[in-house]
Order: C-alpha cells, then structure tokens, then sequence
C-alpha cells in the first residue's frame, strides 16, 4: 500500500493496527489504523474517515455545524 499525501509526497505505511477501541465521550467504537511515520504537527488533527463514521451511524449537518454519533441507543453530539 502507497499513500499520497496533499503535499503530493508518498508514504509507506510501517503497519495496521486492527479493531483498536476509540472512545468518543462515553462510547467506544472498533476502528482500523494505518501506522505511519510522518512528521509530528501538533496542529494537525488526526482523520477519522468515512468507515469511522458509518461504524459511529455519524449524522454531519454542515449548515448547523454538527455531527452525531449513534450506537446502542445513545447520542453523542459536537459543535463544528
């Protein structure tokens, strides 16, 4: 596996972690993750992408600035 990067440079990745538990707020949900080693930047956030958020059944309303998680019947909502 080659990634490209938005500085078009491209990195191998050193390993995949799988079914890692994630908490967010009081919930925890499995996520996969590519390890990497790329320059630190603090103000860089790290990217939960789209299977994270299909797993969390994430709601984003971009207009009001809100995403919500929902899973095993509890709601967990963050201000954009």
């Amino acid at each position: 596996m080659t990634l490209i990067l938005a500085d078009r440079t491209r990195v191998y990745p050193h390993g995949i972690m799988e079914d890692v538990l994630v908490r967010v707020n009081d919930t925890i949900f499995p996520a996969d993750f590519v390890i990497m080693y790329i320059e630190e930047d603090e103000e860089a956030p790290i990217l939960l992408g789209r299977p994270f958020l299909t797993t969390g059944k994430a709601l984003n309303d971009m207009e009001i600035g809100e995403i919500k998680f929902r899973v095993d019947g509890k709601e967990v909502t963050f201000n954009l």
